[in-house]
């Protein structure tokens, strides 16, 4: 992360993927008009960012991949693959660097959104998206065939007895030797795997009062057992846990509808950059939680890296 200020917090940069984000929704109102429905097209717009929490995985994943490029010559355009992760992460980066970005998600609704999303800002990007559906768990890609990939906040919600550790792996093998992984996933002071009432697959409204498996919230223990130590053939370079103090503003925030926040996503910026920041290693973050999902839920982000291991050896066609 970059250097602390003088209240002793790391700095997030909100601000340029904010207006990334608002700008995106205003090019898909202005190019698509009403395609996506009249709730998502001004969603898009008055809450790009879907959490004040999201801002430091953003700049984390969006570092990592920079310093990574800053390795390839000039005239090598890299192919980098987002497993699952909110879609505007993948369209701002293809937006803005001279990059191949695939853009997956075992949704099929998702890859169709990112794919008119992507169209209204075609024209001025200096990358190119690729969008497919796939399940992260069995990627149909060959070995070795990205220079990055990476997951935010996804591998909580594979479902399985291991299907966190079932991405990692599939992640690192079709990763080029020497190219780099960014993970990121929710972290607090027990282990629990959480359920939520009326939404299946995490995302999915099933207009029910039934209850589905929804996230794993890792403890320090359970992301070496269930992430760390499963990253085998990578070295581990960099990791960060994201601690929240959330104070009343926060919590009063929490406890508005899903509507009222959506209209107040302007906030989340400011937010992030009173509540989020960061400690070097794998922390415990204060946290507030049960078995089944509440928007009043209070935890903290673990931002992982890893290089695979071996050398690589780039040449110009």
């Amino acid at each position: 992360m970059r250097e602390r200020n003088t209240t002793g917090r790391f700095r997030f940069d909100e601000a340029r993927y904010y207006r990334f984000g608002v700008g995106l929704g205003i090019a898909n109102l202005v190019r698509n008009k009403g395609r996506l429905g009249l709730r998502k097209t001004l969603g898009k717009i008055l809450q790009p960012i879907n959490s004040y929490t999201r801002f430091p995985e953003y700049q984390f994943i969006d570092e990592g991949i920079r310093q990574c490029l800053l390795r390839f010559p000039q005239g090598v355009r890299p192919k980098i693959l987002d497993i699952g992760s909110p879609k505007c992460m993948g369209l701002y980066l293809a937006n803005c660097l001279d990059a191949e970005v695939h853009l997956t998600d075992i949704d099929k609704a998702s890859v169709e959104e990112a794919k008119v999303l992507w169209r209204a800002i075609l024209a001025g990007a200096r990358g190119n998206a690729l969008h497919s559906i796939q399940d992260g768990r069995s990627l149909q890609y060959p070995n070795q065939e990205f220079d990055v990939v990476f997951s935010m906040s996804v591998i909580e919600h594979v479902g399985g007895s291991s299907g966190d550790a079932e991405v990692i792996r599939e992640a690192i093998r079709v990763l080029k030797p020497g190219g780099i992984l960014l993970i990121t996933v929710p972290i607090g002071q027990k282990y629990v795997e959480q359920e939520i009432v009326g939404f299946e697959g995490a995302a999915r409204s099933t207009g029910d009062r039934s209850s589905y498996f929804f996230q794993r919230i890792y403890s320090p223990d359970a992301v070496t057992d269930r992430i760390i130590a499963r990253a085998k053939g990578a070295t581990l370079r960099k990791v960060v846990t994201i601690c929240r103090s959330e104070g009343i503003v926060a919590g009063s925030y929490k406890k508005l509808g899903m509507n009222v926040r959506g209209m107040l996503g302007f906030l989340n910026p400011y937010l992030s950059a009173t509540v989020n920041h960061a400690v070097p290693g794998v922390t415990a973050a204060p946290s507030r939680y049960g078995s089944v999902h509440s928007a009043s839920d209070v935890y903290g982000d673990l931002l992982l890296a890893w290089e695979k291991d071996g050398v690589e050896i780039r040449s110009i066609d």
